[in-house]
């Protein structure tokens, strides 16, 4: 893949970093299409990541996990990443907190 990676996230083809509304915490959000698993590139996992930029840690992945990400983003992962760029605090932490990827309750 030729995009940029973003520490193991592979084939990245947006990345934000931003305040949601009602938020006290950067978040950075990144769609990709691959993540690096020590030397093996996995297009399976893939999707929508959401990264807790002030304590540097990952809050979940593959959110609109799609079958590869070897082809580019969905339109469902990029309209999910639009969404949740404008959604608030609130609405953000629940679709962290439904995921089963999540990396503990916010």
């Amino acid at each position: 893949m030729s995009l940029p990676r973003v520490g193991p996230f592979v084939g990245v083809s947006r990345d934000e970093i931003f305040t949601p509304e009602g938020g006290d915490r950067k978040l950075r959000m990144l769609l990709y299409g691959a993540y690096d698993a020590f030397g093996l590139i996995g297009s399976e996992c893939n999707g929508v990541a959401i990264l807790d930029e002030d304590n540097k840690q990952v809050l979940v992945d593959e959110l609109g996990k799609a079958d590869s990400g070897y082809h580019g983003p969905t339109r469902m992962q990029e309209a999910m990443f639009t969404g949740l760029r404008n959604a608030s605090w609130e609405h953000i932490k629940d679709v962290i907190n439904d995921s089963p990827r999540d990396r503990g309750v916010l």
